[in-house]
């Protein structure tokens, strides 16, 4: 997997963000990304999160503390 399967998010206390959908563009997407699931992404453990703005799937295969790794191109 390369960099293209990645984008950067937001950790605001325990709320995950992107500062831009990598889909449709919309700025300041909150992500319905429950701690439970971000700690399962952080182990390396795929889960997915659909984007509230345009309903796109992104299964995350891992995170680390700035990227989410996607199965997909994102970039």
């Amino acid at each position: 997997m390369d960099f293209s399967h990645t984008w950067p998010y937001e950790k605001i206390k325990d709320d995950y963000y992107f500062t831009e959908c990598p889909f449709c563009h919309t700025e300041n997407v909150y992500l319905h990304l429950s701690k439970t699931a971000a700690k399962r992404a952080e182990e390396g453990i795929k889960t997915h999160v659909i984007m509230p703005c345009c309903h796109e799937k992104i299964v995350i295969v891992e995170m680390d503390r700035d990227y989410i790794w996607s199965e997909q191109a994102l970039r």
